[in-house]
């Protein structure tokens, strides 16, 4: 059942007339719709919860990632600043000079 469905459900309970050989059965139902709209709601609580936690690992992953590619190309840019040669940063960076020289142009 939709939280829509439940509502609908306890309006259409609430108009009815409530003798006393129905008070009974209306009230259990009426348990029963409460503790189902409890529940869809508590799970929807939970699901952002969850949402918003696996958002923060990832932008952190994607963030760390982010920064290890920035300093790595401060790194490069200082090296060939300093005169050191394409083959000899990619020796010391375990890169390709292919690598290092893409990473310089970038």
């Amino acid at each position: 059942m939709t939280e829509q469905d439940i509502l609908e459900a306890l309006e259409e309970w609430q108009n009815l007339s409530v003798d006393p050989e129905n008070r009974y059965a209306y009230e259990m139902r009426l348990k029963w719709l409460l503790d189902q709209l409890s529940n869809i709601r508590g799970s929807r609580e939970e699901g952002l919860k969850e949402g918003l936690k696996r958002g923060l690992e990832q932008g952190r992953a994607e963030g760390l990632k982010e920064g290890m590619k920035h300093k790595e190309r401060e790194m490069i840019r200082k090296m060939v600043e300093k005169g050191m040669s394409i083959a000899d940063i990619a020796h010391m960076l375990d890169l390709t000079e292919e690598e290092v020289q893409r990473i310089w142009e970038s």
